[in-house]
């Protein structure tokens, strides 16, 4: 029977994950004679938007999140069958998403907000918590974004230098740090915005700003990003408890707009002075200290450890939590791990784009089609095009790229590999947020050789091994 499906795909970064699986998805519902239309909420904002009237006609709703939706934003899909997955599931397996629902998916109720929904529901525990911090992150890399920018121009500008006020590299430098100092309460902020909506907004941000203002807690440092994970979490959680405390009709509004907002300002900034502002900023200076005083030796071994995680699941959690960690590491003054990340990032699509024109009996047609254009969009550090081929031959394709990715880490360690930001591969070097610039292009062309002599290398032992079994039977 012909469906007609709305959906909507949103990724922490907005570029890579969004706008593949929408399409997917498209290809899926024209190949079974449904109609879709898919709203993308990526880095640019919301296109093509889904209507009231698109809602009211649809049968059923995909959403299809990596860094979740609030309360708030899924209040229009209220009364409606809503199927929610995480958006690496579009891709991994996106026939098996259109098969569930021919299921028992539940209706969504606005107002139950507890309501189950876990064949198509908002996630809980670890899951739900990790996606929580996914929405923050997508807010907040847009920030890092500029500001890094800015900051490398300033600095090529003085050519290392020191800038002088009132002059125009200064103005650059000093839009940059602002643009670093708001990171902190952006990532904060959204991460209790997409746990408890509008009324955890102020005080996380609130509360995550003063837990890096070093001179009113009396410590030697903020507390960085483990501190506005933690504010975030802390706050979005309390206000979701806490509005469930009932009053009269009247009060409500009243509650979300005032009490709520004062109460946790109050509670968030007395926990953060007395308790998260001093442990987590020691934390932070241990951390900063450790990672400065370690020889190029062990840093290496950080370093590939960092390169393995970003190139074993693509975007996935594993990839998430070690290009957190590497980017909260860069207004404590520590760049090696994030120059790790430049290089992993291009290393996989980049690769197999090679390996399929090299040795395109082993791989499938489709893989084939495509490989040019996984290698072309892979050099601009977008990794999910390497998703699809890893989804088809696992052990052969991961194995590979996380070998490459992590002896890459570890040589780009030695050469000490910095990254101020987050950027676009190979353009990164020019626009002088990763340096030193010649020895990352040598060292990226390294790590794609190692990569696409590893996955050929292993997939011609797969296939010899399958041919072996077809002979013995």
């Amino acid at each position: 029977m012909k469906k007609n499906l709305v959906a909507i795909t949103n990724c922490p970064a907005g570029i890579a994950h969004t706008y593949m699986s929408a399409e997917a998805l498209k290809t899926e519902a024209e190949r079974r004679g449904d109609t879709i239309k898919v709203e993308t909420q990526g880095a640019i904002g919301i296109e093509n938007g889904l209507t009231q009237e698109d809602i009211a006609q649809a049968d059923f709703v995909i959403v299809a999140t990596g860094r979740g939706m609030s309360d708030d934003e899924m209040r229009r899909f209220d009364g409606k069958r809503v199927l929610m997955v995480d958006v690496s599931e579009v891709l991994k397996n996106v026939s098996n998403i259109m098969d569930r629902l021919d299921t028992n998916i539940p209706i969504y109720h606005a107002k139950d907000t507890e309501h189950d929904l876990s064949s198509g529901n908002t996630k809980t525990g670890a899951a739900g918590v990790f996606q929580h911090l996914m929405n923050g992150v997508s807010f907040m890399i847009p920030f890092v974004t500029a500001a890094g920018i800015l900051l490398a121009f300033s600095a090529a500008m003085v050519g290392g230098g020191k800038t002088v006020p009132g002059t125009f590299p200064y103005l650059l430098e000093q839009v940059g740090v602002i643009g670093f100092s708001l990171m902190i309460p952006i990532l904060a902020g959204y991460t209790a915005y997409s746990i408890a909506d509008k009324p955890a907004l102020a005080p996380a941000m609130i509360g995550a700003w003063l837990a890096n203002q070093a001179d009113i807690l009396g410590t030697k440092g903020g507390a960085g990003f483990l501190g506005a994970i933690l504010v975030g979490l802390l706050v979005g959680y309390f206000v979701k408890y806490f509005k469930r405390i009932k009053l009269p009709k009247s009060l409500n509004p009243l509650m979300s707009f005032l009490v709520i907002p004062a109460v946790t300002t109050l509670l968030i900034s007395i926990v953060v002075f007395y308790v998260v502002g001093p442990v987590i900023s020691g934390l932070m200076l241990g951390l900063t200290h450790f990672l400065s005083a370690i020889p190029s030796s062990s840093l290496a071994i950080i370093c590939a450890l960092i390169g393995m995680m970003i190139a074993f699941d693509m975007g996935g959690p594993i990839n998430k939590t070690a290009y957190l960690f590497a980017l909260g590491l860069i207004p404590q003054g520590n760049a090696y791990l994030f120059g790790t990340v430049a290089l992993a990032t291009v290393i996989p699509p980049a690769a197999l784009g090679i390996a399929t024109m090299l040795a395109p009996k082993l791989f499938t047609t489709e893989e084939n089609t495509n490989g040019k254009s996984a290698g072309i969009v892979g050099l601009f550090g977008i990794t999910e095009p390497a998703i699809p081929y890893a989804v088809n031959d696992p052990v052969s394709v991961i194995s590979a790229q996380v070998i490459a990715a992590g002896i890459t880490g570890a040589i780009g360690a030695m050469f000490h590999i910095t990254r101020i930001a987050p950027g676009a591969g190979i353009i990164d070097p020019i626009i002088g947020i990763v340096k030193p610039a010649f020895a990352y292009y040598i060292i990226l062309v390294i790590g794609i050789a190692i990569n696409v002599i590893l996955v050929i290398l292993f997939k011609r032992i797969r296939i010899n091994r399958l041919e072996r079994r077809h002979v013995r039977k």
